[in-house]
Formats: C-alpha cells, structure tokens, sequence
C-alpha cells in the first residue's frame, strides 16, 4: 500500500522535474505537455437519481529524443461527487500494488495511467512500461482482447481505451521474413478483472457471474488468493502477423492467469466456505480481415484451454466445472454511404461442460450492430450500439450524440438502456438505464 501511494503521489511533481530536465536536452529533442479534462454526470431514468458526477484529468507528457527512445507519461486524477459505482474505498486486492491507484478519499482517486519508453533497435520496436496491449478489432465484446484486464466500474459502458487496466509490460516487435512480423509481449505484473463490490451501481448479480449459494445454506467465511510471484506468475503471448492476398491475418498464443476469477464453494460444518482464486489457462487464435469494395469482413478466433463456470450440479466439482472454450467473432462493416458506418458482429461461445448443468449454456451467442453517422463536416456524429444476448433475450442499447463545439472541446450527450431479465448478463442491470451529459476537452 505504501508503494501503491507514493507512486500516485510523486507523479506531479516528477513530471515536472521530468519535463525541466528534458527541455534542457540539445537540439532533436521535442517535449510536449499536454491532456485531457473530461467531465460527465449520470443520471438514472428509473428514480432519477443520480449516478456520477465526474471530473477527470489526464495530464500527459511526451518526449521525443534525438537518442533513439522517446518516453510517454499519463495520469489521471478522478473526481466523483456521487460515489454511487464504487462506495467508500475500494480495497483493489485484485490489483498488483504497483499498479493500484491512489485512492485519496470516497469521492478521489489518482494514479499513473500509462509510463513508457519506446525503443527503436535495429529493425525492431520495443515498448516497455506502464502500457495497454491491444489484440483484436471486436466492438463492445472481447475474444482476443485478453492481455489487459477491465475494470466493470460502469459495467461495459465505458469505452476499451477507458476500461482497459494498463499493466507494467514488455512488448518487442520485430520482423521474422518479409512477409511475417512478431510480436513478443511479457506481462509481470499480477493484476486482474476489477469488479464492483456489492451495493455499488453495477455490482453483478446475474446467476452466470455470481455464485448462489445452496438453499438453507449460510456463507461461513470467504477466502481470496491472488498470483503474487512477478516472473513465475507472469504472463507471456505472441503474435505472429502477415498479409497475404489482401487479407490481414494474425495467428496468437497467449499463456496467462485468467482475469476472471473461479469461485469454489465448500461444506463446512459452520456453513458454506467461498474459496476464490485465479488459474492459468493458454489461449490459442488468429485473426484475419479483407476488404471488398464497401465491405470490411472481420473475424477473430480464440480457444481457451481452461475455463471454470459456476455449476450448482451435484455432478460439480466444489460448485465450478472446468472445460475448454471456442469463442469467435464474425464481423460485416459497410461504408457504402457517405459519412455513415454500419457493422453488423455475431459473437458465439462454445463451452465444453461434459453434460453438466452450468450457470451458462453449452452455447453462447451475441449479435451487435453499430450505426455511426457524421454530420455537418464530421462536426456532429451519431452513434447507436446494440448488443443483443441471443439466447436470453437480454441487451444494452447505447446511444450518443457528440459536437466539436471547438477543435479542442466536445460535448456529448448519451443514452444508455438496458432490457431483459434480472438473471442475464444485460438484464440484471435493467435499473440503471441512464442519461450521461458531459465534455472533452484536450490541450
């Protein structure tokens, strides 16, 4: 925890000392300070109340050296009025303490967003840092987007560049041939999936993310054991990527500690004992996309070895059944309009569970389609996302209207509805549809 705050608290003024020092360094060198102040309040149609009343900042640093590495700095500094999405102080044990954020107060939080430095050996790119590691192209649903965990804060309503947790990371690109690049990627930092803790606005409660407890049975205690050896418990992928008749492929591995906890549950004789922990897994998959005429077809592909659902079979092993899963992506983007994007995504899961009844089916499946829309030269855009759960009738729909009041200001109002029953993935949050007003403005 110490080292958790210092971190935070040091940032400022070292990214001023950092930035003294740099100016002073000859000529080839260019130094930028710059960033964003983002505000934003939500207010739940259900009741009325409201959900977030929010101001961030997110300063940011860059310089560029004649010495062949540059160097990125980003904090942020977040302010929330309400502290309706995460009550009094959350206790981020699922974080590793070098990347926790400094958590001032109920309403305040800070820390080191991003910090790295950007190599340039050889033929080679190598980024090393304080960073997010992007795989895949899917919209709203995640199959190959694995390497950075997510904080559900706002459940999945804030965009990936926002909800995406940065960790302390080594990526190397190179190239292998003409036709193959590589790319290399370790991972020693222990942090994963960051959930809401019950009584905050989206807290989980469908049956398919929260265990149930058995009818007449009393939970006796609760145990959390988190990965905490840096390299041991590291994660490590690669990339391999190439063109080939105008298709865009990528073939991945990732060997990692899955950002979704398993939850074991145990008889004892005081009651039920809830064990949780984090396993390893390899996740093997590929990508390719192609373009034809006003159509973009994407697909993404992703097996994981080792996946544990909750299960309140007898058949179960401590409430948790363990199998391998197929996910997959098909997407259809069409620009065939002028300033106007549809893309159209099927998003299924296939999950080996032997025949035994889980808290989810053998087979999961999601449509989205997005419709964006610019006007006025690009200076009014309109965006409708929805996600739709095939199998459950549950979804989201999230709608925006955003406008470059000036090259440097946006202001945007959105709408964000969810519908379905209380037992599903969307539905369970069907009491927070919200209308979100607020602006962006950068420097």
């Amino acid at each position: 925890m110490r080292r958790q705050r210092a971190t935070a608290a040091v940032f400022f003024p070292a990214a001023l000392f950092i930035s003294t020092a740099l100016a002073s360094f000859p000529v080839g060198a260019s130094l930028r300070l710059g960033g964003i102040i983002d505000a934003a309040h939500a207010m739940q149609t259900v009741d009325d109340s409201s959900q977030k009343t929010e101001l961030t900042f997110l300063p940011q640093l860059e310089w560029r050296s004649p010495f062949d590495f540059d160097l990125t700095a980003i904090g942020r500094v977040r302010v929330d009025w309400q502290d309706a999405l995460e009550p009094g102080r959350p206790d981020q044990a699922t974080t590793d303490p070098w990347s926790r954020r400094n958590i001032v107060d109920a309403h305040t939080d800070a820390e080191i967003r991003e910090l790295y430095i950007e190599l340039y050996p050889g033929d080679s790119y190598v980024k090393i840092g304080k960073q997010q590691i992007v795989w895949g192209q899917a919209d709203g649903l995640k199959v190959l987007d694995r390497l950075n965990p997510q904080s559900y804060r706002e459940f999945i309503l804030a965009d990936f560049e926002t909800s995406r947790i940065p960790l302390w990371s080594v990526k190397w690109e190179f190239s292998i041939t003409s036709e193959w690049q590589g790319q290399l990627v370790l991972i020693p930092d222990q942090s994963y999936h960051e959930t809401p803790a019950p009584g905050s606005a989206f807290a989980p409660t469908s049956p398919e993310l929260v265990p149930t407890l058995p009818t007449g049975t009393a939970l006796s205690g609760h145990s959390l054991s988190v990965p905490d050896r840096t390299l041991k418990d590291g994660d490590a992928g690669l990339q391999l990527a190439t063109r080939w008749q105008g298709w865009d492929i990528t073939l991945n591995y990732l060997y990692h500690y899955a950002d979704t906890p398993v939850f074991r549950l145990r008889d004892t004789e005081a009651g039920t004992y809830l064990d949780t922990s984090y396993e390893r897994t390899h996740m093997f998959g590929g990508s390719a996309s192609n373009a034809f005429g006003d159509f973009t077809l994407r697909t993404e592909l992703g097996y994981t070895t080792d996946r544990f659902v909750y299960s309140s079979s007898t058949e179960a092993d401590q409430g948790t059944v363990r199998g391998g899963e197929l996910a997959y992506v098909v997407g259809l983007d069409w620009m065939g309009l002028r300033d106007t994007l549809v893309s159209a995504q099927l998003f299924q899961s296939w999950f080996d569970r032997d025949g035994i009844r889980t808290s989810r089916g053998s087979v999961e499946t999601d449509a989205t389609l997005l419709v964006e829309r610019h006007f006025l030269n690009e200076v009014l855009t309109f965006s409708n996302l929805i996600i739709h759960d095939v199998d459950r009738g549950d979804g989201l729909v999230s709608t925006s209207l955003s406008y470059d009041y000036l090259a440097n200001l946006e202001l945007r109002i959105a709408v964000d509805t969810f519908y379905g029953s209380q037992q599903g993935r969307y539905g369970q949050f069907d009491a927070r549809d919200r209308v979100v007003i607020g602006f962006e403005y950068g420097f």
